[in-house]
C-alpha cells in the first residue's frame, strides 16, 4: 500500500462542511498549482483517506480546466474528495462482504478480452472477405417465399407532393401537374420544385408512411384508411405554405407489404444471414486446420 508523503495534511472527512472549512486553503493551493502546472509525483501528497486507501494531489492533476476560478476550482475539488470517499466506503463495505468466487473476477475479465479480440477478427473479416452485393433477384425470391413476413404494420402511400411558400410563381401550372402521371409533365413538375418547394417528393417508385406524411402535410382525419380510399388530390393551405398532395396508390395496414417498400429490409436480412454462414463456415475451416495441423490435444 502506497504510504502519503503527509497524512498529517488530512484526516478522513465525515462531510461537505467540515471539507469545506478546514480545507479551503488547500482547495487553493490545488487551484494554484494545477494553474502552474505543478503537480508532481517526487512532492505527492495525500489530500484524503478512507480506510487504507488515499486520494493523491497528482489524482487531481487532469481534472481541473484551464483558467478556472478558485471558487470554481474548490468546487469540483470538493465533490471529486467527497464522491471519492463515498466510493472507497461501499467499495470496502463490497469487499468486506462478498464471499472469494464472488470476488474472482479474473475469469470473467479474460472471457470479455477474448470475447473483444474474436469480434474485432470477425468484423475485419466480414469487411474484407465477405461478399456485400446482394442482387435484385435474390431480393425479388426472398419476398416471393417469405410474403407472410411481410404485413403492413402502418398505412403507407405513393405520392406527389410538393410544399411551397405562399407567394410562390406559377401556381395554376403547379395545380396542373401535380395531378398528371405523364413522366414528361412530372419531369416539369420536379424543375419548378427545385426552384420554389420548401420540400417535395416527385418519385412514383416510392413508398413512405402515411404517418410521416401527415407530419409534414397539415391533413387532419381521425380515420386514414377513411380518408385515404376518399381522397387522390389534395390543396390545402396554412399560415405560410400551399400544400399539394396527389395520392397515387395505398396500401392499408394488415395487408402484404409491396416489394419496393421492403427492398432495403429484406437486402438487410438477407445480408445478415450470410453473415452469419460466413463466419461459422470461417470457424468450421480454421477448426479443421487446427486438426490436420495437428495444433491442439486433449489429455484425459
Amino acid at each position: 500500500m502506497k504510504k502519503p508523503s503527509s497524512i498529517s495534511l488530512l484526516r478522513f472527512i465525515p462531510c461537505s462542511k467540515r471539507f469545506a472549512g478546514k480545507w479551503l486553503p488547500m482547495l487553493a493551493f490545488v487551484w494554484l498549482v494545477s494553474g502552474c502546472n505543478l503537480f508532481h509525483p517526487k512532492d505527492d501528497t495525500a489530500i484524503a483517506r478512507a480506510y487504507n486507501n488515499y486520494l493523491y494531489l497528482s489524482d487531481l492533476q487532469h481534472m481541473l480546466p484551464a483558467g478556472i476560478s478558485r471558487a470554481d476550482s474548490a468546487v469540483i475539488v470538493q465533490r471529486y474528495i467527497d464522491n471519492w470517499i463515498r466510493q472507497q466506503v461501499y467499495l470496502h463495505h463490497a469487499k468486506e462482504n462478498l464471499s472469494g468466487d464472488k470476488m474472482d473476477f479474473e475469469k470473467k475479465v479474460r472471457d470479455y478480452e477474448n470475447s473483444l479480440i474474436i469480434y474485432a477478427y470477425e468484423t475485419e473479416l466480414l469487411k474484407y472477405e465477405m461478399d456485400t452485393l446482394v442482387a435484385e433477384s435474390q431480393i425479388a425470391n426472398y419476398y416471393e417465399n417469405n410474403q407472410d413476413d411481410f404485413q403492413l404494420k402502418e398505412n403507407i402511400v405513393k405520392v406527389v407532393y410538393l410544399k411551397i411558400p405562399l407567394d410562390a410563381p406559377d401556381v395554376r401550372q403547379v395545380r396542373r401537374l401535380y395531378r398528371s402521371s405523364d413522366p414528361e409533365e412530372l419531369e416539369q413538375l420536379e424543375e419548378y420544385a427545385v426552384q420554389n418547394a420548401a420540400s417535395y417528393l416527385i418519385d412514383e417508385g416510392s413508398w413512405l408512411l402515411f404517418s410521416e406524411l401527415l407530419r409534414e402535410v397539415p391533413i387532419r382525419t381521425s380515420n386514414q384508411e377513411v380518408y385515404l380510399r376518399n381522397n387522390r388530390h389534395v390543396e390545402l393551405n396554412d399560415e405560410y405554405y400551399r400544400y399539394f398532395l396527389h395520392i397515387m396508390d395505398y396500401k392499408l395496414k394488415g395487408s402484404n407489404s409491396p416489394l419496393a417498400f421492403e427492398r432495403d429490409n429484406i437486402r438487410t436480412i438477407i445480408l445478415n444471414q450470410r453473415k452469419h454462414r460466413f463466419i461459422e463456415e470461417k470457424r468450421q475451416a480454421l477448426f479443421q486446420q487446427a486438426v490436420q495441423s495437428n495444433n491442439f490435444e486433449t489429455f484425459f
